[in-house]
């Protein structure tokens, strides 16, 4: 999730577990810690692509890492606020909740987490949310603004916590349900093209859980297909995309581009430019590919191969161009494909 989400949620937890004793500062050391497990997006920056790609979402949002954690962070808020009388064991469990509360927020992107690190690599990701959701943050927006001004007597700071936490928590729950109706819309338009797919993803678009976009596994490649929770009818337009997986037997043998595959979940396209190989990752694609122009995809790594297949073998992650002239229409038209109109 994005890092107001985080951070919000980390305080409103904070007020919910230690408010009553500390007031503002149980919701400013929620909030702070909450953004930890995040240190991974700079340290990854430091590390060069290959590296970053799978410590991203990795050890930081381990189960270990945030359970050895814990108790070191609980000293060192018992120390520096020894005269509120909480001590560390007390700290120790409010800061557990908030570091578990980002693993657990985190795990219904489509990104998905490490969860089980350094026991298994294996990636949990629910996919019913988008990493950027308004109906999420808003409760937990509203909770922590009235916080802060409410006198740390108020039994009302109580009640708002865990009206935030519990209604934002509500919301998740609906976007599972959300997600499983989508799932059978698209199953429905599958087979009614008689087509039975290998796999499904199903993911929302940004900022909503109105348009999801389906990503339909085939012997050669992938359908994908959008489906509005407005729409009259299952989705009607599927964009084929080519696996191409012939290009990457070669580099099978390089660590880098197994762990292309198993961050993507299987879900890619290789492409051949000016004689270089470049790997994208389906599960996000183009973002909006029903508009069908030449948008970039959101992921793009190029294969570096100096020496060819049997040598060292790195990736470059290729940046996303920001277009702010045609910015302004796609989002007219997410909001058009959101309320149905096909």
């Amino acid at each position: 999730m994005d890092t107001v989400s985080h951070l919000l949620l980390g305080g409103a937890i904070g007020q919910a577990v230690l408010g009553r004793r500390l007031g503002n500062r149980a919701v400013a050391w929620g909030a702070a810690v909450a953004l930890v497990p995040d240190i991974d997006v700079p340290l990854g920056a430091m590390m060069g692509d290959a590296a970053a790609l799978t410590f991203h979402r990795g050890i930081t949002h381990s189960l270990l890492f945030v359970t050895l954690l814990a108790p070191l962070l609980g000293w060192l808020a018992a120390r520096i606020h020894g005269q509120a009388g909480v001590g560390w064991r007390q700290w120790a469990l409010m800061l557990w909740l908030v570091l578990l509360s980002h693993l657990a927020i985190d795990t219904f992107t489509s990104y998905g987490i490490q969860l089980l690190l350094p026991f298994s690599d294996r990636y949990f990701a629910i996919a019913s949310v988008s990493v950027i959701d308004p109906l999420y943050t808003l409760p937990l927006l509203a909770t922590v603004g009235v916080l802060v001004w409410l006198a740390r007597q108020r039994p009302a700071r109580q009640v708002l916590a865990l009206a935030g936490i519990g209604l934002s928590s509500l919301y998740l729950a609906l976007t599972v349900v959300n997600k499983a109706q989508v799932e059978g819309e698209f199953e429905q338009a599958l087979a009614a093209r008689n087509l039975e797919p290998e796999r499904l993803f199903v993911k929302p678009t940004m900022f909503n859980n109105l348009l999801w976009r389906g990503i339909a596994e085939t012997q050669t490649g992938y359908l994908v297909g959008f489906h509005s929770r407005l729409d009259d009818g299952p989705p009607d337009d599927f964009v084929p995309f080519r696996r191409n997986a012939h290009y990457l037997v070669p580099y099978m043998g390089s660590s880098v581009v197994r762990d292309l595959l198993r961050v993507s979940d299987g879900y890619y396209e290789v492409v051949k430019r000016g004689g270089e190989l470049y790997f994208h990752d389906l599960r996000y694609g183009q973002a909006f590919e029903w508009l069908r122009d030449d948008r970039p995809h959101v992921f793009t790594y190029r294969i570096v191969a100096p020496a060819g297949p049997d040598g060292e073998v790195d990736i470059e992650t290729i940046s996303l161009d920001v277009d702010r002239e045609r910015d302004p229409e796609t989002a007219r038209a997410l909001w058009r494909r959101m309320l149905g109109e096909r």
